[in-house]
C-alpha cells in the first residue's frame, strides 16, 4: 500500500528500519506514535514492535493517524485469526498483539484515543512453563560447532559465532553488539562484556574453548588489535569494518545447522536453552546459571530447564507388545 502523508512515518508500511523523525524537529510536530515508538531504549524491541504495527497497518490498509486511532476489537480479532491461519505460533501472536496494545495504552494516556480496542481480545493461551526451544544434545553441539570449515576466514569467524552463543547462553542481538574491546581478562579470568536488554552490561567469564575460538578468528582477521571494531565483522568487506546483523546471524546458523544434519526446528535460540540445560544437568546451580544468562528472575530460568521433561522415564520405554 501506499502510505498517507498523515501516517506516521515510523509506522508506515515502509522498511522496518526506517528512522524515527529526529529530536531536532519540534517535539510538538512529533506524532504520539512516533514519540511511543522512540521512548523504546532497546533496539530490538524498536524494531520488533515497529514491525508488528506495520504488519496490522498493513493488513487493514490503514492509510492515516485517524483511521489507526479508530479501529475497534473487530479489527483485532480478523487480524489475530489470520495471524493463526498463516501458521504464527502463540507466543509470536501474543507479541504481536501487545505491541498493538502498548501502542493504544500510549494514544489513551496522552488523551488521542478514547479506548485500548485490544482490551478484551482473547490472546493464544501459550506454555508458560517452559521454552518450546529444542534442546541439543553434547554430540549435535560439537558436530554443529565444527561444521563451518577452518580453511576461510569466513568459517573460522563463524565456528567463533557458534561458539559464543552455545559457551554464554546469549541471545543472537547480544553476538552483534559485541566489540574487540569486549573480550579481555579481568580478575584472571577472560570474560565478554554484553550489552543486554535494557542496554545493560553483563560480564561473563568464558570457557577455554570459546576463548581458543575467538583468538583465532582475531589472529586471522587482523582487527583484534582495534578495540572499538564490531568484533564480529562482515566477509569479505573487511575494510567497511560493518558489524553483521541479527538476521545475518540467524541465517548462518541455519545454514550450518541443515549442513550438520540437525533436527528440523533447531534454531538459534536452541543454543540458549541448550546452554542453560546443559549448565544444570552438569550441576551448577541454578542461581549461577541464571547470573550467567542475565535473566532478572529465577522462574525465567526454569523455564529453559528440559530435564524437567523426564524422557528418560517416560513409560513408552516400558511398555513391550
Amino acid at each position: 500500500m501506499i502510505p498517507d502523508p498523515n501516517l506516521p512515518a515510523a509506522l508506515a508500511e515502509t522498511p522496518a528500519d526506517l528512522a524515527v523523525p529526529t529530536w531536532s524537529d519540534p517535539l510538538a510536530a512529533l506524532p504520539e506514535e512516533a514519540v511511543w515508538l522512540a521512548n523504546f531504549v532497546s533496539p530490538r524491541t524498536k524494531r520488533t514492535y515497529q514491525a508488528a504495527v506495520q504488519g496490522f497497518i498493513a493488513f487493514h490498509g490503514l492509510r492515516s493517524s485517524g483511521e489507526l486511532r479508530a479501529i475497534g476489537p473487530s479489527h483485532l480479532i480478523a487480524w489475530r485469526e489470520h495471524l493463526i491461519q498463516v501458521g504464527a505460533r502463540p507466543r509470536t501472536v501474543q507479541n504481536r498483539l501487545a505491541a498493538v496494545s502498548s501502542l493504544f495504552r500510549h494514544l489513551c494516556e496522552r488523551q488521542v484515543a478514547a479506548r485500548n480496542p485490544v482490551t478484551g481480545v482473547q490472546r493464544p493461551r501459550v506454555n508458560a512453563s517452559r521454552v518450546e526451544a529444542a534442546v541439543l544434545t553434547p554430540e549435535q553441539v560439537r558436530r554443529l560447532l565444527h561444521t563451518p570449515p577452518e580453511e576461510t576466514l569466513q568459517g573460522v569467524r563463524d565456528r567463533a559465532i557458534l561458539h559464543v552463543l552455545f559457551y554464554t547462553g546469549c541471545r543472537v542481538s547480544e553476538v552483534t553488539t559485541l566489540k574487540v574491546r569486549d573480550f579481555f581478562e579481568d580478575a584472571g579470568y577472560w570474560v565478554l562484556d554484553f550489552i543486554v536488554k535494557g542496554g545493560q552490561r553483563h560480564r561473563l567469564a568464558i570457557h577455554h574453548e570459546l576463548q581458543l575460538a575467538l583468538r583465532t578468528y582475531l589472529t586471522q582477521s587482523g582487527h583484534g588489535a582495534e578495540r572499538e571494531s564490531p568484533l564480529f565483522l562482515a566477509v569479505p568487506r573487511r575494510a567497511l569494518r560493518k558489524p553483521l546483523t541479527s538476521r545475518q546471524v540467524s541465517k548462518l546458523f541455519h545454514r550450518y545447522a541443515r549442513d550438520a544434519g540437525l533436527p528440523l526446528g533447531v534454531t538459534p535460540h536452541s543454543a540458549r536453552a541448550t546452554f542453560i540445560t546443559e549448565a544444570l544437568d552438569r550441576k551448577c546451580p541454578i542461581e549461577a546459571v541464571q547470573a550467567s544468562v542475565g535473566h532478572r528472575h529465577i522462574a525465567t530460568t526454569k523455564m529453559y530447564d528440559k530435564r524437567t521433561l523426564h524422557y528418560r522415564e517416560s513409560a513408552s520405554f516400558a511398555v513391550r507388545y
